[in-house]
């Protein structure tokens, strides 16, 4: 499946049906799957499609978060793989994409709020852990991950 999947910068109307039917279907519909940054000029998404149907997506924002030194970094948000693919590379294929947009950003470090599920997915990827777990409200347990670039 890695191979057969094309990795492409989109628009956040074609991932907020996944990021629905993965991350938030607690929500009251797709329509209601964008945050805050999702418009921002230096906010970038990324699909892995298959097709005509989108089977991974990520978005990169520029956050800074205070518990790094390094100024230059971006954030990872809204991961989200279809269960039908799972296991199959897609994700990996995602962030090593994103990687090569993030180093010729001049980005230093990526990280995110990892569910505490997907945490053995990040560290396949050299992620590293910093801080304990934690809850998100509505959505469970989190650490806190991240990876030099």
């Amino acid at each position: 499946m890695e191979h057969e999947v094309e990795i492409k910068a989109v628009d956040v109307n074609l991932i907020k049906g996944l990021r629905y039917k993965v991350l938030w279907p607690h929500l009251e519909g797709e329509e209601h799957c964008e945050i805050a940054p999702d418009r921002e000029a230096t906010t970038f998404h990324l699909a892995a499609v298959h097709g005509d149907r989108v089977v991974g997506t990520s978005t990169f924002i520029i956050d800074i978060n205070p518990k790094f030194e390094e100024k230059n970094q971006y954030r990872l948000r809204a991961m989200a793989t279809d269960p039908e693919v799972r296991g199959l590379g897609v994700g990996a294929k995602i962030i090593r994409a994103a990687e090569e947009e993030l180093r010729k950003k001049g980005v230093k470090l990526l990280w995110c709020d990892a569910r505490l599920i997907a945490t053995g997915f990040y560290e396949k990827l050299n992620f590293k852990i910093k801080g304990q777990v934690y809850q998100v409200p509505k959505i469970g347990p989190h650490k806190l991950m991240f990876k030099d670039l």
